[in-house]
């Protein structure tokens, strides 16, 4: 997995995390303290992941089901981040594997239909880890969405109390 790096990028005057290849791509300093940015920051895509990858606003007053719902948002974040680096790169280097042995001499590239084969072998060959993704994908959400509703509930009743 390549190392995250921050980039500045000139967008309103907000950094974002971008992956990096090498040191001359990018201004190495360190990602923003979660507790003094003033909402999730979002980063460009990843090369190879092609994700996105989120810095989690932590609040000041963070309370414990709070930092459980942020962390739980990290994690799901890392595991996904996981999955479609190492699937991204299967699927790049036994593209590259199979355009050496199907490649005909002087042709630079194969057409949609001859590609189409390859497509379609590495689908199947791959489909019991993307079922088997989706179903964990499903489950990690759900629990997500659990935590987010609580935390919701939490913060209305809290703004009741104060009233």
């Amino acid at each position: 997995m390549l190392p995250v790096r921050l980039i500045i990028i000139s967008n309103s005057q907000k950094l974002m995390l971008c992956p990096t290849r090498s040191l001359a791509d990018s201004k190495v300093i360190q990602p923003p303290n979660p507790t003094k940015i003033s909402s999730d920051m979002v980063g460009p895509p990843d090369p190879v992941s092609n994700l996105r990858r989120i810095v989690f606003k932590q609040a000041q007053d963070e309370t414990a089901l709070e930092r459980r719902y942020r962390r739980m948002r990290t994690e799901v974040q890392e595991w996904n981040q996981e999955f479609w680096t190492r699937h991204n790169s299967r699927f790049f280097q036994e593209r590259e594997e199979y355009l050496k042995k199907n490649l005909p001499k002087g042709k630079q590239t194969l057409s949609a239909d001859e590609m189409s084969v390859f497509y379609k072998a590495f689908l199947d060959k791959n489909w019991r880890s993307h079922i088997t993704y989706n179903i964990e994908w499903y489950k990690k959400n759900i629990k997500l969405l659990g935590l987010a509703i609580q935390v919701k509930l939490n913060r209305v009743f809290k703004l009741k109390n104060i009233k």
